[in-house]
């Protein structure tokens, strides 16, 4: 393992997961917990969503929340460049 690398385990829905990569410990976890909370978030919403039925729903939600963010983030660059 390159030594810029990190090792860590995780819980998602109940399964441990070893995540690694250069993020630093604090980082994972971070990302990590903030993924649980978006998990049972919508777990509390949809009880009765299978495991995977969740993971899917759980992960479109976090990709329309990075795509709004990209593009918030593009229409701030296009503000400064005009400046």
């Amino acid at each position: 393992m390159p030594q810029n690398q990190n090792r860590m385990q995780v819980k998602f829905l109940g399964e441990t997961f070893t995540v690694k990569g250069a993020a630093t410990k604090e980082e994972i976890k971070k990302t990590s917990d903030y993924l649980n909370e978006q998990l049972e978030y919508l777990h509390k919403r949809c009880p009765m969503l299978t495991q995977k039925n969740l993971a899917i729903l759980t992960a479109f939600n976090l990709a329309d929340e990075l795509l709004r963010v990209k593009r918030d983030y593009e229409e701030l660059v296009a503000i400064l460049d005009k400046q």
